[in-house]
């Protein structure tokens, strides 16, 4: 007989005084005397209802600190993604922002740059340019400090910022200088708009817009094909002789004083961007001036 057989038959209570002698010898027979002896022994823990309704009620706030926990956690959390998630738009912004491009030029320098359209940008001495290459695609934009001629081959509107105005156009030849409370822009070839303090104003060739100390004044035609710094001279037609002054240290690594000279005079002519002592010829003469020069300092003298 089987050992299964065995231990359904004793559960049953119908072994033979035979069977039974054989199946007390087995392992089987002693194990299920442990589990009826324990069986036995067992006695359930007396049932306290207070005791257990109290434990239901520790439990229940040991559970509600848990989830008041858990939502500390959750909010910690969620503020570390709002920082992780700004620093990496500052980083993407400071990324593309990295990327805007900036040319300048030193003193009596000039320098031409070919923008992604094919456009061209030359610069005067001691001016600059910047611009993003990676949305010039969809906003051609430059921002201008100082001079500079533009040449824009045609397409979306193009824009130059400086910090007197905004010039707009979309396919044309023109030049722009800030300088120093002095703001002119000259359009050489096509139409351009000057966004200013007042309402816009249209430009057509050979028309200039001038501003001196952000005051709208009359602006002399314009008859050459480029401006006058384009042939290594600066051309002047009835400006402060301070701006001369200025621009004789913009192309010129020197630094001018005066005695007795009045700066707001107004001054019509032009001096060479590549000879110094004829420049100042040509600054003085005109005016009864002398100058004396130390080293890179140039003083004027009024008579």
């Amino acid at each position: 007989m089987k050992n299964q057989d065995y231990i359904e038959k004793w559960l049953a209570g119908t072994l033979n005084e035979e069977e039974k002698s054989l199946f007390e010898k087995t392992d089987e027979f002693k194990s299920l005397q442990r589990m009826d002896r324990a069986l036995l022994l067992f006695k359930p823990a007396p049932f306290n209802e207070d005791a257990a309704y109290e434990n239901l009620k520790a439990r229940r706030e040991k559970v509600a600190r848990v989830v008041q926990l858990n939502w500390s956690v959750v909010m910690k959390i969620a503020a570390v993604l709002v920082v992780a998630i700004g620093s990496y738009l500052y980083l993407s912004t400071s990324y593309f922002a990295a990327k805007e491009e900036l040319y300048q030029t030193g003193i009596g320098q000039t320098r031409e740059i070919a923008l992604p359209d094919k456009s061209v940008v030359t610069l005067n001495a001691m001016s600059s340019i910047s611009f993003s290459r990676n949305t010039w695609n969809a906003e051609r934009k430059i921002t201008l400090e100082g001079e500079a001629f533009f040449a824009v081959v045609k397409g979306g509107s193009f824009q130059v910022s400086t910090e007197a105005g905004v010039v707009t156009v979309l396919g044309t030849q023109f030049n722009v200088k800030d300088r120093d409370g002095f703001y002119e822009v000259t359009c050489y070839e096509g139409r351009v708009q000057v966004a200013v303090a007042g309402d816009p104003v249209q430009l057509t060739a050979q028309q200039s817009y001038r501003e001196i100390e952000k005051i709208a004044t009359d602006a002399p035609v314009e008859l050459t094909e480029t401006p006058s710094w384009f042939r290594n001279e600066s051309s002047f037609q009835r400006v402060p002789f301070r701006e001369v002054l200025n621009e004789l240290e913009r192309q010129y690594d020197v630094r001018i004083k005066t005695l007795d000279v009045d700066v707001t005079q107004s001054f019509t002519g032009k001096f060479p961007n590549t000879d110094l002592t004829t420049a100042l010829q040509s600054v003085t003469v005109p005016f009864g001036l002398s100058y004396k020069a130390n080293g890179k300092e140039i003083v004027f003298h009024g008579d």
